[in-house]
């Protein structure tokens, strides 16, 4: 059985900026609580192996994110999506369509 090809986070995300300029949208926009609510799954990862909610927010911080340990810990039980959530934002509802 032929094993099925998989693509990063990095390439999805390029992908999603790009349709977006290709289709003239503008840039979406998300406060410091959603962008924790969209990558809650790599938080889960980076408190796996031993890193605090304030060490957590010292590296948003590196990307010019404003997040603080708070808001951290409210969201530990809140699943994310973010493939969903970087491809058709938050204000999109578009069911899937098969071709």
């Amino acid at each position: 059985m032929a094993s099925k090809k998989t693509y990063t986070i990095d390439q999805i995300a390029v992908a999603a900026r790009e349709l977006r300029e290709a289709a003239g949208a503008e840039d979406e926009r998300y406060t410091g609580a959603e962008v924790v609510s969209m990558l809650e799954d790599e938080i889960q990862i980076l408190r796996q192996r031993g890193f605090s909610d304030k060490r957590i927010t010292e590296l948003f911080t590196g990307f010019e994110i404003d997040v603080k340990p708070s808001q951290i810990e409210r969201h530990n039980k809140i699943p994310g999506n973010l493939i969903t959530r970087l491809i058709w934002g938050r204000t999109h509802s578009y069911p899937a369509q098969a071709d």
